[in-house]
């Protein structure tokens, strides 16, 4: 591109080449340091383009490979300065432009934030606001870019690294959050092993704590099953307990089930080729609608594009267009069977089902049953069974709402006891 751009400052012409030695004629100029782009084939010749001042030069090569060269167009900086010369008017609105341009330029237009997914964007927002990233705001008065940093970091959990780009009027802020490791109960704290949802026990392996359930027993989600509360008293002795880090694999029969309605027939969208774009003009941060053709179809697509202005040296301009297309698309309807409609929701409610098992479970059997609602759309249901680990560890008095209750780490002697 700013190849392109010098180029043009310097200005080109574009020339054709006729003649049988069109092609010695392009070798020369290359191995003679004579600059040639835009090299295409058209009739009778070649099309191609080379420096204003370089075009003085290829006399002697035109003669030498006894080629015909006519000038198709002049193009650059001066020629377009020698158009304009006398447009008094246009060259008053480019001056107003380039003020506007310089002016413009010493702000802050658009603030982008990109890699925001489980924070707070809001309370991003107000960091940012409050250390001066916002529309409006002079570059010049900007705190230093680590302590923007800090301020993102300090201000907003669970981010693990965050930066502020300064492209042009804009302020690009990536940012990094942190991956949220599952929570653990420290080996050292207490507590006990609860269901994590309803089941038949089929087994247990307790390697630490009292057992509270055995195998057989029907348990719901949040009962206890291990408890970490572990009397170390003698019968007619006075009560003491233990509190230990209970550990223990506890396998049940559990069932999961979910149901949906799901259409008798498959719905495909075909474009009929027709097409209407809508424009909108965005000026530092400000959008403007452009007229446009109104949308009058009754199923169609959308495709959005954003194209920004970019200045070389400088960056973005705080001008875009945003355009956005409407394809206009039939609705074609095709029956398809109760087996198939029914294959198709079996693999859907298998997928929700599988984020809710742990790993390692083992599936024992399913049953699938269908309603009619009407005569395009059936109600599904799909049950299956499993066994799978349901041990959960909950802190000793994490139930306790009131916080009423607190425990030793090693040793509780209950008031009886004295």
């Amino acid at each position: 591109m700013f190849k392109k751009f010098f180029k043009f400052l310097k200005g080109y012409v574009i020339i054709r080449i006729t003649g049988k030695g069109a092609e010695r004629f392009v070798n020369i100029c290359i191995r003679r340091g004579i600059d040639v782009w835009n090299t295409k084939p058209c009739e009778n010749g070649i099309e191609l383009c080379v420096l204003a001042r370089d075009f003085r030069n290829i006399r002697g090569i035109v003669k030498k490979c006894k080629v015909r060269v006519r000038i198709v167009k002049k193009d650059g900086f001066g020629r377009v300065i020698r158009r304009y010369r006398k447009r008094y008017m246009f060259l008053v609105g480019l001056v107003l432009c380039a003020a506007f341009c310089i002016t413009a330029s010493q702000r802050i237009w658009l603030v982008e934030i990109n890699g925001v997914e489980r924070s707070d964007i809001n309370s991003i927002i107000a960091t940012l606001d409050r250390v001066g990233i916002k529309n409006g705001a002079k570059k010049s008065a900007l705190p230093e870019k680590y302590e923007i940093k800090n301020a993102i970091l300090n201000d907003t959990d669970n981010i693990a690294w965050a930066w502020v780009y300064i492209e042009g009027v804009k302020a690009r802020v990536e940012i990094y959050e942190q991956t949220i490791p599952p929570d653990i109960i420290d080996k050292k704290t207490p507590c006990d092993i609860v269901a994590s949802r309803d089941g038949v026990i089929e087994r247990m392996i307790v390697k630490n704590g009292e057992e509270i359930a055995a195998e057989g027993d029907a348990v719901k989600a949040g009962d206890v099953i291990v408890s970490g509360k572990v009397a170390s008293y003698k019968e007619g002795s006075p009560e003491e307990y233990i509190y230990v880090h209970s550990m223990a694999e506890v396998q049940a029969y559990t069932t999961h089930s979910k149901s949906g309605e799901y259409k008798l027939y498959y719905e495909s969208r075909i474009p009929t080729g027709k097409r209407k774009k809508r424009c909108a003009i965005e000026i530092c941060g400000k959008v403007f609608s452009l007229p446009g053709k109104k949308i009058d179809y009754e199923n169609y697509d959308v495709k959005e594009k954003r194209h920004e202005l970019y200045i070389p040296f400088f960056g973005y301009s705080g001008i875009a267009v945003n355009t956005t297309t409407y394809y206009e698309t039939s609705i074609n309807r095709e029956p398809i069977s109760v087996e198939t409609s029914l294959d198709f929701a079996k693999n859907d409610l298998e997928a929700k089902i599988s984020k809710e098992i742990s790993l390692g479970s083992t599936l024992t059997d399913e049953n699938l049953e269908y309603t009619k609602t009407d005569n395009e759309t059936i109600n599904v249901k799909l049950e299956m069974n499993f066994i799978q680990n349901i041990a959960v560890e909950r802190e000793l008095g994490a139930e306790d709402d009131k916080g009423e209750e607190t425990f030793d780490k090693q040793t509780d002697r209950s008031a009886a006891g004295g």
